[in-house]
């Protein structure tokens, strides 16, 4: 699988989570496609919180219920394959000591693309950021692994990149190299950045992110939904 081959659709549902990440709604799979097509949606890409062995992580599903998502929306995928294009894939954290995990994902038969969501980073193998209690440089080391992660090959799209900054209050010289640095890498590798629309909501956008990409730089708007609620409120705003 190309993960850098990722082409962005006219009128798509990208960033699609279901019930299995345990902090959405229980809105059926089919009825999120079901809702893209009364849109008139011509793609909807899940995205859902992807697994890690052993499950050391929350809000997302268990690995055990990795085989049965691939199953369930590979059944819809053929299912609706004449009216609407429906694609699988993961938002996934780049934690280096994953290495053969991520190797494994990329090589599993139905998962389409993986998308890089970095919402915390690993500070020493099997140590987690999540667990630090003073995060005013969190910024930093959430910068340094979605680099690594682009530059790993793996990803396809990286999911809200300025949601990195969500703890900074005032947009300073740091935060314009970091920034610098992820547009000038995605830029060389191929990759998506996404345009995430519950970073709008909840407030953690960073336009100033934004004003440094340059148009040669492919980026997308992420729907982020949650429920089918949610997908029929932000596809509205955006089409």
């Amino acid at each position: 699988m190309q993960q850098s081959s990722f082409i962005p659709a006219k009128r798509e549902c990208f960033h699609v989570h279901t019930s299995r990440c345990k902090h959405a709604s229980n809105d059926s799979d089919e009825e999120f496609i079901e809702v893209a097509l009364s849109l008139g949606a011509s793609k909807i890409v899940f995205t859902d919180h992807c697994p890690f062995p052993g499950n050391p992580f929350g809000n997302r599903m268990d690995i055990e219920q990795l085989p049965e998502y691939i199953q369930s929306l590979n059944f819809l995928k053929r299912k609706y394959e004449k009216i609407i294009d429906v694609q699988i894939g993961l938002e996934v954290e780049y934690l280096p000591s994953f290495q053969t995990h991520y190797m494994k994902l990329v090589e599993m038969e139905g998962i389409a693309l993986l998308y890089l969501g970095q919402h915390f980073y690993e500070v020493e193998p099997y140590v987690y950021s999540f667990s630090m209690e003073d995060k005013r440089d969190e910024y930093i080391g959430l910068a340094k692994a979605t680099l690594q992660g682009i530059k790993s090959g793996y990803f396809s799209v990286v999911a809200h990149p300025d949601r990195i900054f969500r703890r900074k209050s005032a947009w300073d010289g740091s935060m314009i190299e970091l920034s610098k640095e992820i547009i000038n890498i995605s830029k060389k590798v191929g990759v998506t950045l996404e345009i995430n629309a519950s970073s709008i909501r909840e407030r953690c956008y960073k336009q100033e992110f934004w004003d440094l990409v340059p148009h040669d730089v492919k980026t997308i708007k992420g729907i982020d939904a949650h429920s089918v609620s949610e997908l029929k409120e932000e596809f509205v705003k955006r089409y």
